[in-house]
């Protein structure tokens, strides 16, 4: 393959992402990508819900619409995370992306695609419950539990608390094909579960898999699926790990709230079309949790615990980033409710997946070389963002020089952290395999990052343009970059989960320095002491749980109680003009693996009385969940410090951590001793519940 690089003029967009995604779609559908409709979240600067709207209507007619659903009566339009949720074809999202644009919108973060029946409801209120129906009123003691996930099978026994009853005070899955048409999502509640639940119920057994495709959650002639099909699913084992219980127990007091989010938003790993369906999946959470009420239909609402575990790579990882500003903005408590939000701490730390570049270590280099390998039969698009240091002067100073060479091919020309500079790699019949160009990420980040997008390896579809497999050279030449100041570079994750077949395969850096293993074989987990190898384990805490809000759970091996070697570290970058940054990891660790043979946690599987093992920080996270609703049940904090603090004491029982040093960013407060609830009664009874498999 014959390859070139050519200077292009670049984009002046808002958001780069966005402005690619859009490009890549016109190059592979052509004139059909103009009839697409895609959801997105704005920014508008300084303009009213209303003044928007009118906008909107005046300059794009019917192309563009607001979802009534995603509105918030009263929301505050002068709070600078005030974003707005759009449906909008291809070129008014070209038009509002468009940095300087005449529409007042100064931010775009572009979502999935949705259908023409999705787009002609947008503006239907959703159907009010009337009357009594419209408050749920529960015993004191009682802490709403909700999950967002992917997959989850919500008619399992451990989420029932009767044969045809459910626990479940509604379940929204957002991508299924609902009463206003095809992929308008499903909104099921309290009596319409219990009414499915008995439709499939014969003989005392209830028909799982008929009542899943009755509710939508299964869909065997969608070009998408859910994973509920399976015998595991992710969403399932999280969600019974947070709210889990016997069913003969009969629990009331742990009503559950689920959103499962779309296939198209699960499968793509890097988050890059999160933010609109996971904004859609909280206010859902927090309308219906506004419902349940203590005592009374004027008592206090219920406490709230959430718990979403996804985790990114990339981004800006200084809680600046959009999934992390919006955890923040809308799942902080209030007077009215408390809220904890739990994220886990991700399981890219041995990932190869960050990097940072400084030449304060080494001073008589001027140029610092990573290697990027791209891997074969990758039929997804590969990212690295190198993400330029804050800096208070306007324009920012031009802080490093970025060339590529890629496998068996030439070296770019240099693209500078500069407005404007930008490459392309071109094969021999001139079309573009990979891009190499800087951007400015605005307010409140702040931040510039240059950026290498690198096209599939392999296609089966002829409209996509493949880029060679193997090492790519990446060479950051120092600018103004001061001694004291680094550049962080981020690969965005790029996986295939299992049960998806995007065919997805991660790429990493492979720098001869990197130190993979211990002298006896096993998998170093730190950074080795002194080494100035720029791959490093330590900075890689996912990028949405970079907030203040969230209580962020890595994972431990619970028979030694030595850190799991994957659950990721910090600490993550300042923001804009901090003197510090907003965490220096998580808050604490939980069971993620119960031993170094016995991988994983046991949790329910898709299909009641079926019991899974999954591992990750991913199933630590409900672990925590489920131990502060416990809290918030008692009456305590049970936020951040309460964790911290509950962390801290129940370190001690555990062996001393080899080696002990860095504590903080990786285990923050301390190691949590929590049961497993679906491992024996013993452990259940150890704190206070009944075990959901007896």
């Amino acid at each position: 393959m014959q390859l070139q690089w050519k200077k292009v003029p670049a984009e002046a967009v808002w958001n780069q992402n966005a402005d690619y995604r859009l490009r890549q779609s016109e190059l592979e559908r052509g004139t059909l990508a103009q009839d697409l409709w895609w959801s997105a979240l704005v920014q508008p600067g300084g303009m009213t819900l209303a003044g928007f709207q009118d906008m909107l209507q005046s300059a794009f007619g019917g192309d563009a619409v607001i979802p009534a659903d995603d509105l918030v009566e009263g929301e505050d339009e002068s709070n600078p995370d005030f974003f707005i949720k759009i449906y909008a074809r291809p070129y008014v999202l070209n038009a509002l992306n468009a940095a300087g644009n005449p529409y007042g919108v100064r931010d775009l973060s572009l979502g999935i695609t949705v259908t023409d029946d999705a787009v002609a409801t947008a503006q239907d209120p959703e159907d009010p419950e009337p009357g009594a129906n419209a408050i749920t009123v529960v015993e004191e003691g009682t802490v709403t539990v909700a999950v967002i996930d992917d997959g989850i099978a919500f008619a399992n026994d451990v989420f029932r608390k009767g044969l045809t009853e459910t626990r479940l005070n509604a379940m929204f899955i957002q991508d299924a094909n609902g009463p206003k048409g095809k992929g308008t999502g499903r909104k099921l509640k309290t009596k319409e579960i219990n009414q499915l639940l008995d439709k499939h119920t014969r003989a005392g057994l209830l028909d799982e898999d008929a009542f899943y495709t009755d509710a939508g959650s299964i869909d065997y002639a969608s070009a998408y699926f859910s994973t509920t099909m399976f015998r595991r699913s992710h969403g399932t084992h999280v969600m019974s790990l947070a709210a889990g219980y016997d069913m003969c127990e009969g629990q009331e007091k742990r009503p559950i709230i689920a959103v499962q989010l779309p296939s198209q938003v699960s499968e793509d790993t890097t988050g890059s079309n999160l933010a609109p369906s996971l904004r859609s999946a909280i206010r859902y959470i927090l309308r219906r949790a506004r419902r349940i009420r203590v005592g009374g239909p004027d008592g206090p609402v219920a406490p709230l615990v959430v718990n979403f575990s996804y985790g990114n790579f990339a981004g800006p990882h200084d809680g600046t980033g959009i999934i992390a500003r919006i955890i923040d903005s809308e799942l902080v408590s209030t007077p009215q409710m408390q809220v904890r939000a739990l994220l886990p701490a991700a399981n890219s730390n041995l990932g190869r997946v960050h990097a940072v570049v400084g030449f304060d270590a080494v001073p008589q280099a001027d140029a610092v070389t990573l290697d990027l390998v791209v891997q074969p039969d990758d039929m997804t698009r590969n990212f690295v963002q190198m993400w330029m240091p804050w800096s208070a002067t306007s324009p920012a100073p031009d802080f490093v020089t970025v060339k590529v060479t890629s496998p068996f091919g030439p070296q770019s020309m240099e693209v500078t952290a500069t407005p404007g500079s930008r490459q392309v790699l071109c094969n021999s019949a001139g079309d573009v395999v990979a891009e190499l160009s800087y951007a400015f990420d605005p307010m409140p980040t702040d931040r510039g990052f240059i950026e290498l997008a690198v096209n599939p390896t392999t296609s089966n579809d002829p409209a996509i343009h493949t880029a060679p497999a193997g090492r790519w050279k990446i060479c950051v030449e120092k600018g103004m970059l001061c001694s004291d100041e680094v550049v962080e570079v981020r690969i965005k994750r790029d996986e295939t989960l299992p049960g998806y077949r995007n065919g997805a395969r991660q790429a990493y850096f492979d720098n001869p320095c990197y130190v993979r293993f211990t002298k006896e074989g096993a998998p170093l987990a730190v950074d080795p002491a002194g080494s100035d190898c720029p791959v490093r384990r330590a900075g890689t805490l996912s990028g949405f749980a970079c907030g203040t809000v969230p209580i962020v759970v890595g994972g431990l091996t619970q028979s030694n109680g030595q850190l799991a070697v994957y659950s990721s570290a910090g600490p993550i970058s300042k923001a804009r003009g901090a003197e510090t940054a907003n965490r220096a990891g998580p808050d604490a660790t939980a069971r993620s693996d119960d031993s170094l043979v016995m991988y994983g946690v046991l949790g329910a599987g898709a299909r009641s009385g079926s019991m899974v093992r999954m591992n990750g920080t991913s199933v630590a996270t409900p672990l925590v969940a489920r131990m502060v609703a416990q809290g918030l049940a008692c009456g305590e904090a049970a936020d951040r410090a309460w964790v911290q603090a509950r962390a801290g004491a129940d370190d001690s029982t555990y062996p001393p951590i080899v080696p002990a040093e860095p504590f903080v960013t990786r285990t923050g407060g301390g190691r949590l001793r929590i049961p497993d609830p679906f491992s024996t009664k013993k452990e259940a009874d150890q704190i206070g519940e009944t075990s959901p498999v007896g």
